[in-house]
This record gives C-alpha cells, sequence and structure tokens, in this order.
C-alpha cells in the first residue's frame, strides 16, 4: 500500500494528494490513511469543472481527485479528514471496482449553521450565530468568496434542543439578508420570529455547491464504513454508475445540530445493482436516501425533421446523461404517464450540458408523439436493496424510490419529518422518473413518521405518482407489498398507494402513540386521505389484498 503519510510536507495534506495517487495507481493501486486527522485547504487541491446532479453545478475545487482508476482502494484506519473552506472531499470519474473506506470527513467552516435567539425587541430579533461569521456592509457574511449565500436569503428550521429535531408542524422562517445589524457580538434582523416556538434554529444560506463524495461513471464502487459530518450539499452522490454498494456508511452532526445540508445519499441514473445496508444517517436537511432515474424530454430540433435530441428537465440534471448506444428509450404521455412507444438508440451524438442527439429510426416514432414528451432509458431501471439502515433526517423523507425495476427495503428505522418511504415518479419539476415494476417493503418500523404536515402526502409510507390525470386501465406502478412493518404513531393515516397494478398491505402492527400529534393537511390534487380515512388506504389500483393488520383502522375509502 502507498502511505499518505509518506508525502506529507507541511500542515496542507492537499499538496501531497495527487503525487500519492499517482504513486499508488502505478504500484500496488491503494492510498491508505493512517490512524489521525488530516488537514486539507484549497491550496493544492485540483480545479475542474463539474456537473453533479441535483447539486450545483461549476467549478470545484476537488481534494481527492479519482480518475479512470481500475481496482483502486482508499482506505483509512480511522483517520478523520478535516476540509477548510469550499472544497470538495472527493470526486471520481470513470473508475472501475474502487473501494473508498475507513475514512471521516468533516469541515472546520459550517455550510449550514446554528444560531440560538436571545432577544427579540423594538421589532428587531438578536441572535448568537456559531461558527465563522462576520457583518459587511449589512449582510451576514460566513465563507467570504463569490459563492457566499448566493441567494441572498437566510433560512431559520426551529430546532428541537430535546428531541435533537425540527419542531413537529413548524413552519421555517425565511429572511432577506440585508439590513444586518451586528452588536456585543449578536446579529441583529427583522422581527419575524413570533410564531416560532423555540429559541434555538438551523439556518441554511448556501446553494448545493460541494457534495462530500461524489462518483461518476464509476462501475462496482463499494463505499464501506465512511462517516461524513457535514458538506454543502449531497453527503454521497452516484451518478451514471453500475452496481454500487454502500455499507455501514454514518452521515450525522458532529458539533453542529445538522450534518449535511441536503441528502445524505443520492442515486441518479445507475444501472445493476445498487445495495444499501448497515448505514445511519441523520440531520440532513432533505432526505436521507434518493435512488432514481431521469425522465429528459424528446424533441426534434425541426418538427417532423431529422435531428431528435433528449433535453434534460431539471437544471440540476444538466451535464448529466447515461444514454448509450443500444439503449431502449421508454416514450410516455405526459398526460396521464402511460408508456405508448419505445425507440431503440442506434448512436448518441454529446452537444452541450442542455442535451444530446440521439440516432433513431424515425419510421419507428409513434403518431403520438408529442414535442417534448418524457423519455426514460430502460436499461436504468435498476434493483435497489436497502437493509438494517437508520433514517432520520431533520428535514425530508426517509427512503425515496423511483424509476426502479424491483425495490426491497426490510429491516430499516425510520423517524422522519416526511414519509418514511416514498415512492414516486415525475415529469412536472424534478423530472426523477418512473414507475416501479415491483415493490416489497418489509419488517421495517416507522416511529413517528410524517410528523411535519406540509409535505406533498401525509403518510409515513406513501407510493403517489405524480400525475396530471389517471388514465383508464392504465397502472403506472406494477406490485407494490407492505409486509410485517411496525407503525408508531398518532391515529392517523399509515399507508397510501397510488395507481398501482398490484397493491398488498398485509400483517402490519399499528402502536398508537400521541408524542406527534396529527393535523389533517389537504391540498387538492396531492391528497386522497383524510383524518377519518383508514389506516391503508388505495386509489386507482388493479388488484387490492389488505389482511392481518393489526391495530389498522377501516374508514371511508376515497374514491
Amino acid at each position: 500500500m502507498t502511505c499518505i503519510t509518506d508525502f506529507l510536507n507541511g500542515d496542507n495534506a492537499s499538496a501531497s494528494l495527487q503525487a500519492a495517487i499517482r504513486t499508488a495507481a502505478g504500484k500496488d493501486r491503494e492510498l491508505f490513511f493512517p490512524a489521525g486527522e488530516y488537514h486539507f485547504y484549497p491550496e493544492g487541491c485540483s480545479i475542474r469543472y463539474c456537473s453533479f446532479s441535483n447539486n450545483d453545478e461549476g467549478v470545484k475545487t476537488i481534494a481527492l481527485l479519482l480518475e479512470n482508476l481500475d481496482g483502486f482502494t482508499v482506505r483509512g484506519e480511522n483517520a478523520r479528514l478535516i476540509f477548510h473552506g469550499r472544497i470538495s472531499p472527493l470526486c471520481a470519474f470513470g473508475c472501475r471496482d474502487l473501494t473508498v473506506e475507513g475514512l471521516t470527513v468533516d469541515f472546520e467552516d459550517s455550510f449550514v449553521s446554528d444560531a440560538d435567539l436571545v432577544r427579540r425587541e423594538n421589532g428587531l430579533a438578536w441572535f448568537r450565530f456559531f461558527g465563522k461569521h462576520h457583518v459587511a456592509d449589512g449582510k451576514i457574511v460566513f465563507s467570504d468568496d463569490a459563492y457566499d449565500n448566493m441567494n441572498g436569503k437566510l433560512l431559520f428550521y426551529c430546532y428541537d434542543r430535546m428531541k435533537k429535531e425540527i419542531i413537529c408542524n413548524s413552519h421555517s422562517v425565511t429572511v432577506r439578508n440585508e439590513k444586518i445589524l451586528y452588536r456585543d457580538g449578536l446579529i441583529g434582523m427583522e422581527d419575524v420570529f413570533a410564531s416560532a416556538e423555540t429559541d434555538a434554529f438551523i439556518v441554511k444560506h448556501e446553494r448545493r455547491l460541494c457534495p462530500g463524495m461524489v462518483f461518476d461513471d464509476c462501475e462496482n464502487l463499494k463505499i464501506r464504513n465512511v462517516t461524513l459530518h457535514h458538506a454543502a450539499g449531497m453527503g454521497f452522490l452516484i451518478q451514471n454508475s453500475e452496481n454500487c454498494e454502500v455499507d455501514g456508511a454514518v452521515v450525522e452532526p458532529h458539533g453542529r445540530r445538522a450534518s449535511v445540508s441536503d441528502d445524505a445519499l443520492h442515486i441518479t441514473d445507475c444501472r445493476g445493482k445498487l445495495r444499501i445496508a448497515n448505514c445511519r444517517l441523520s440531520g440532513t436537511l432533505d432526505d436521507a436516501i434518493n435512488v432514481h432515474g431521469v425522465f429528459r424530454k424528446l424533441k426534434s430540433r425541426i418538427p417532423g425533421g431529422k435531428m431528435y435530441y433528449l433535453e434534460t428537465g431539471h437544471y440540476q440534471q444538466q451535464g448529466v446523461f447515461n444514454v448509450r448506444a443500444g439503449d431502449t428509450m421508454q416514450l410516455f404521455s405526459r398526460a396521464d404517464g402511460k408508456p405508448y412507444g419505445k425507440l431503440k438508440i442506434r448512436k448518441v451524438i454529446p452537444c452541450n450540458k442542455a442535451f444530446v442527439i440521439v440516432d433513431i429510426d424515425e419510421r419507428e416514432l409513434p403518431a403520438a408523439f408529442v414535442q417534448g414528451d418524457p423519455a426514460l432509458i430502460l436499461e436504468t431501471l435498476a434493483d435497489l436493496e436497502v437493509t438494517d439502515t437508520e433514517c432520520r433526517p431533520l428535514y425530508g423523507r426517509g427512503v425515496l424510490a423511483s424509476g426502479m425495476d424491483r425495490v426491497h427495503i426490510s429491516g430499516c428505522r425510520f423517524h422522519t419529518s416526511g414519509a418514511g418511504v416514498f415512492i414516486s415518479g415525475d415529469f412536472s419539476f424534478w423530472y426523477e422518473s418512473g414507475p416501479v415494476k415491483e415493490a416489497l417493503i418489509e419488517n421495517n418500523f416507522f416511529d413517528n413518521c410524517n410528523y411535519y404536515a406540509f409535505g406533498a402526502t401525509q403518510e409515513p409510507l406513501a407510493v403517489f405518482p405524480e400525475l396530471a390525470s389517471l388514465a383508464e386501465n392504465y397502472y403506472y406502478h406494477g406490485r407494490i407489498e407492505v409486509k410485517n412493518n411496525r407503525f408508531r404513531a398518532a391515529d392517523r393515516p399509515l399507508v397510501s398507494i397510488m395507481s398501482a397494478t398490484e397493491a398488498e398491505v398485509s400483517g402490519n402492527v399499528f402502536e398508537a402513540d400521541g408524542t406527534y400529534p396529527f393535523i389533517p393537511h389537504s391540498k387538492a390534487g396531492y391528497f386522497f386521505t383524510d383524518a377519518d380515512s383508514p389506516a391503508a388506504a388505495f386509489r386507482h389500483c388493479g388488484t387490492v389484498r389488505e389482511t392481518d393488520n393489526s391495530g389498522f383502522r377501516k374508514g371511508s375509502e376515497k374514491s
């Protein structure tokens, strides 16, 4: 193995990384970090322009840059890596049989800050902010670079000190980062906090600019026993890759109220087998796990012409294209999500970050085709397995799965402000595909999930494709099985399934718990359960089977 300590010269480990990686790549293919603490500064890092799905593209300062390596391992022995400034700790591109294990990642500076409300007086709220900051020209400045607080807003989340979570059914508060005062170590701003039920807050002030670890176009990837305490964006991001395993990963706060600013683990547009096991994911300000394919829009530059191209639907998916010659493209109706044609892609020509040209046999294009209809690459319908994993995001859902061949979620524990498990599919905003052919959700513990009342659905477990209309005799998802799970919550709807060919809810157990009151919240087009709905509700499903659910209450079914 190649030991990083043989290359260190001074306090900045960044300057030694590329030489160490080159040596390891030409020698034993293992870069080893012995136990200890290593500090990384921007000087000596690699610079490149990157497109990261569901994060913000741009010029990235990368510490550990791994490119086109085969059979390579980055291994730590309880090694703690501390990053100073706006750095992406590890990015891997085009690697095969890559293993990353035994590392702990943290940042010296905060991209999400803690703040305590000290007093309110004369129309001003005075806060004590923790972490690096100062006030200049009426603004609070955190990182003092060109990317600092780019949207000019401070988003305050109400924090429960005792439970270490977002306060149940609380609203976040947004304040413009202007007319900020500084006095005696306190930050003063307009008092819009009268309804806040706490003096403790988490303040989000950065965009998704430097996720923790990114893996792009990798194959046979293994992430084992890696801990992330902080990042600006996703914790782990895997995109355009095939056959990936995340085992023993931990995302949790350390010295802060929040961990990463967005999802703990985000997997986009991957192929093959995806396995997540024995992980502990907490303190995030978005979902714990989000695994999805990508809908793209099929268009012709000249309607009826010869040049067809796939265009991204969401700006944070630009530059990310897992589209290959020989792939099969499925077209869907934008109105009801119904598939209506398949096309073989003969050739792919990259053009720019917004689209790629696809060579198809125009004669095979269905007459129903409409410019911009959603298209899904069927080869990116992966198999997802999530086992023995704990999800406790501060503000988000547990496991999201959309656009999968098979999904198996087992032995997990969820305590989430949103749904514990959410199976969706949309081409209205995020363009996160798509149908799930089979899903088995079994032997999990849903512990007071969806205690935040203002999400898209209110059930701890929801199957909810975002469709403009429901087509007669067509079901978006395939077989959905919810078996032998334990639900602890206030008396409320627990499971909702919409537009599945087969739906089974059986052998589940409900335990009443009044810790988090259920507040029904309805919104046209998004909810089909009310306070008096049954524990398990179904809408527009083919075959429905509901048996042996202990404690599940019946109610008036909604059509």
